[in-house]
């Protein structure tokens, strides 16, 4: 079979949004078009919600935060109540139905199940756990299903402790009956050929030949190479008309005029994620705080969050305003305004205009950032591999961050010089190295230039589609 003639299928709650299991699916999708020569046509998503595209289903079955899917997660580590099975039985049955379809619909070859060996995603797990069973049980071989593993219930220590319900389904999470999987770091490998000692694997060699680590990766869409980069001034990535009104559109002028600031005189620094607890966007106030102290009598410092917030169920936002407000209490007179602002009412997947409210893509506010002089923040403690760390990288953002163990194992050895901090302890050192990344240009140039190379050649889509090449004819021609 040549490989451009597959037909291919993606399953996950979301699609084409800017969550980072919808980022990997857009890149996984470029490198198969651009590299593997599978036509755009034949690539299908089923989906709870996508953005617009060809060849895309939705379901509300699979969305992670519809009610059964939070009723799991509530009850996963407590005794649940007694009529969660039930449920659980009459979901699980119709994803299996709904995934069926899909298949028999498309003529899928190969179904790409992401993010299936997470809680959040328990009913799409048990749905294809179930529909594999019976294929795989009438002797069929046909679809090939590959899960890409973004994260896992025993990644996350609220997931440590399942009751007894929840491990009669724990072989589904991400299966028995797969094909192969994608780990996007080396620690995950380690702990699925752990999880597969209780389970019975498929295959024989099934860690030496069907799966695979792809680490996030990222393309860098801007011309870099041929900007001066040994000038006194700051190489920035162009940010076209559009643009124009991204900081009166996010509220951010309307902070800085009530104090009589400007956007072109104020520090910019960039969260660029969603707002949930692991991110530690707490660290990045602080240092939002101490810049301020150390621009002493000049500049007021902005700390611009883009990603969405309420995701993981929890009320982390609420949190950060009061903190953010209890350090505006103890900041000394005399020191310039820190500001908090949230983007996300303004931020989408990709660009849109509705009702005469123009909307942002995701993907382009780092550049922005760079645009204006900014710093990225990425104080995150735990994180699957790095995915807006890359995107910061490659739009030209200077970034700091928290030596998370994934960034220490497997990012930092690839030449990536950050400077940061550990266990995520705000050090002087750190707020010194922010500081001239934010004022001194010929150090400022240096730094993007080299991450920038290394992530062009070390972590670009060329990456992803190779070793997925690799992976699709093992799972289709290896006997």
């Amino acid at each position: 079979m040549n490989l451009s003639q597959l037909n291919i299928g993606i399953l996950h709650s979301l699609v084409g949004k800017n969550d980072g299991v919808s980022i990997v699916i857009d890149q996984s999708v470029e490198a198969m078009v651009k590299s593997l020569n599978i036509p755009l046509g034949n690539i299908f998503f089923l989906a709870a919600h996508t953005s617009p595209r060809f060849n895309a289903e939705t379901d509300e079955v699979f969305w992670h935060k519809n009610d059964i899917n939070r009723k799991i997660v509530k009850y996963f580590s407590i005794d649940p109540p007694q009529h969660l099975e039930t449920l659980i039985e009459k979901f699980a049955a119709y994803a299996e139905q709904r995934i069926e379809r899909f298949i028999q619909t498309n003529h899928i070859d190969i179904l790409i199940a992401h993010n299936t060996s997470h809680p959040y995603n328990f009913i799409t797990a048990v749905g294809l756990g179930r529909y594999l069973e019976k294929r795989r049980g009438s002797g069929m071989a046909w679809p090939k299903v590959l899960v890409w593993w973004h994260d896992s219930y025993f990644e996350r220590p609220a997931f440590s402790d399942p009751n007894e319900l929840m491990q009669r389904y724990l072989k589904y999470l991400p299966g028995t009956e797969i094909d192969g999987i994608v780990f996007i770091n080396r620690e995950q490998q380690a702990l699925a050929e752990r999880y597969y000692q209780t389970f019975t694997l498929p295959k024989n060699n099934f860690f030496a030949h069907y799966t695979a680590v792809i680490p996030n990766t990222c393309d860098i869409t801007w011309n870099w190479r041929g900007q001066d980069w040994n000038g006194a001034a700051p190489v920035v990535p162009p940010v076209d008309p559009y643009n124009h009104d991204f900081f009166r559109d996010i509220g951010l002028e309307r902070l800085l005029r009530a104090k009589n600031h400007m956007v072109k005189n104020t520090i910019l620094l960039l969260q660029h994620t969603r707002v949930v607890p692991r991110k530690k966007i707490e660290t990045a106030i602080d240092l939002a705080f101490r810049l301020a102290a150390k621009s002493v009598p000049s500049r007021p410092v902005a700390l611009i969050v883009s990603g969405p917030s309420g995701d993981e169920q929890t009320n982390y936002k609420n949190f950060l305003k009061r903190y953010y407000l209890q350090q505006c209490a103890r900041q000394p007179q005399g020191v310039p305004e820190v500001f908090l602002c949230f983007a996300e009412n303004r931020v989408l997947a990709y660009r849109d205009v509705i009702v005469d409210r123009k909307f942002y893509s995701f993907g382009e506010v780092p550049a922005i950032i760079a645009a204006h002089g900014g710093l990225g923040v990425f104080f995150s403690e735990i994180e699957g591999f790095g995915n807006n760390l890359l995107e910061m990288i490659g739009s030209g953002l200077p970034v700091v961050v928290n030596r998370y163990p994934v960034y220490r194992e497997e990012i930092a050895p690839l030449g990536f010089q950050l400077p940061g901090i550990d266990h995520g302890r705000l050090t002087d050192q750190l707020v010194d190295d922010a500081w001239e990344l934010l004022n001194e240009m010929p150090r400022r140039n240096a730094h993007i230039y080299h991450n920038m190379a290394v992530l062009d050649e070390k972590l670009n889509h060329r990456v992803m589609a190779e070793k997925l090449r690799t992976l699709f004819e093992n799972l289709f021609f290896r006997v």
